[in-house]
């Protein structure tokens, strides 16, 4: 016998909808996952990931997509969270986060001044303007 299959059934952006059909599916006896989860609750990274996922055996699917289907339409709440693109209407997109060479390079030199400025405390004479490292006096 053939080990039965993950399908994905929904994807949802909001981890409250998605353990919500997780009940409703575990209440008729249907098992299933949301995957990726514990990745997703990084900030943004649900998005990255595709939504929270869930998924289902193959040979409970039908039974899961009509138990969905059934509680979208009693429940206006419930929405699907597709999004498409403006110009075309497709639902084929992805979301990739537009970080440029030159945003890198200055997260990166920030952090190195952040880090430079803030290591040690400094003084400085307003007299005579020396200034010293506490922790390197003699």
């Amino acid at each position: 016998m053939d080990e039965p299959k993950l399908v994905v059934i929904h994807k949802f952006f909001n981890p409250t909808d998605a353990q919500i059909a997780k009940s409703l599916l575990a209440d008729a006896g249907i098992l299933s996952f949301i995957l990726d989860e514990n990745a997703s609750y990084s900030i943004g990274t649900a998005i990255v990931l595709g939504g929270y996922r869930l998924a289902v055996a193959d040979s409970n699917l039908s039974e899961a997509q009509e138990i969905l289907n059934n509680f979208k339409e009693l429940n206006s709440d419930f929405q699907e969270e597709e999004i498409r693109c403006p110009k075309c209407n497709s639902s084929l997109t992805s979301n990739k986060t537009p970080f440029s060479l030159l945003t890198i390079l200055g997260l990166i030199f920030s952090s190195i001044f952040i880090m430079l400025t803030n290591s040690s405390p400094r003084y400085h004479c307003k007299r005579c303007k020396y200034k010293w490292n506490e922790n390197k006096r003699t």
